[in-house]
Order: C-alpha cells, then sequence, then structure tokens
C-alpha cells in the first residue's frame, strides 16, 4: 500500500514490512512544474515573431585629400638662354658687361630674325661658369621689300658666371 509522500509500504514473505520510496511522486512533480513554466512562459512572453530588418545605408562624407602630383614642365634648354641672351644683346647693342655688340648694320631690330640655328652646338660647364657656344644665321629684311634680305651667319660664345654679368662674343 501507499503511504505518505509517494512511500510505498510492503510486506515481505517473512512478514516483515519494508518502506520504499516511489519515483512516480517525482515524476508526477516535475510534470506539473513543466505545465507550470509553459504555461507562465506562454502568458508573459509575446506569441508573435518579430522581424526585424537592419539596412546598412551608406553615406557619402565628403573628405579634404591632398594629393601631390608630380608635373614636368619643359625647361628652357641652354641654347635656347643663349639665344635669348644673344638677340638681347643684340636688341641693346651691348652685353650685360657692356661689351659692344653692333650687328645691326642699319637695320631696326624689329627688321633682324633668327634664320637658323646650328644643331651642332657645345655647353661646358664648370664650377661657376656656363659657356655656350653656337652657330647662329641672322635674317635682316629690307624696309618695305619682303623679297630682298640679306642672310649672315655669326659664330658666339655665350658666358653665364655666378654672381657675374652675361659676356656675349662674336668668334
Amino acid at each position: 500500500m501507499f503511504g505518505r509522500f509517494g512511500r510505498i509500504i510492503y510486506t515481505d514473505e517473512r512478514g516483515f514490512r519494508h518502506m520504499k520510496t516511489s519515483n512516480a511522486w517525482l515524476a508526477t512533480m516535475l510534470i506539473v512544474a513543466l505545465l507550470i513554466g509553459g504555461c507562465t512562459t506562454y502568458l508573459f512572453f509575446p506569441r508573435e515573431v518579430i522581424n526585424e530588418v537592419v539596412k546598412e545605408v551608406e553615406v557619402e562624407v565628403p573628405v579634404n585629400v591632398t594629393v601631390e602630383v608630380p608635373v614636368e614642365v619643359q625647361a628652357p634648354s641652354m641654347l635656347d638662354l643663349a639665344v635669348a641672351t644673344f638677340m638681347e644683346a643684340v636688341d641693346e647693342e651691348e652685353d650685360e658687361a657692356g661689351n659692344e655688340i653692333d650687328l645691326q648694320e642699319g637695320y631696326d631690330f624689329a627688321d633682324i630674325s633668327v634664320n637658323k640655328i646650328s644643331k651642332d652646338y657645345v655647353v661646358s660647364y664648370s664650377k661657376d661658369k656656363v659657356e655656350v657656344e653656337f652657330e647662329i644665321r641672322l635674317k635682316y629684311d629690307e624696309k618695305g621689300d619682303s623679297d630682298r634680305s640679306e642672310r649672315e651667319t655669326y659664330e658666339v660664345l655665350v658666358t653665364y658666371e655666378d654672381d657675374e654679368d652675361t659676356i656675349v662674343e662674336i668668334l
């Protein structure tokens, strides 16, 4: 027979009474606890499914970026500088050092133009001096008559020195 709290009392063949604890009582209590927990969960937690969508949006943020780009600028060659110095000396009839350069021969400077510059030229570099030697042909136009013109070829040496005046020599 059953005693308190699910204990089974039985008598063996010799007439002794024994008490045995039944596991059925524990199983019943476990089932009741699960039912109470399930009902509590059902009542207090939402039953619908909530779908949350996280949307990533790209936002453009202006950023100032400094990029250094090397730019190659064609520098005038030493020959171009020497020709410009020579033509300036012809216009002023003297070089920076005060040496006389008289090649106008009665023509206005506007009537004198460069006809040809020889491709063979020499540039000499030293510690504080650069010398450019070249051959140039000048064209002298007659006033009012563009068909008549004279051409003269000159061998020129232009000397650039640090902290000194530029010297133009006709060789």
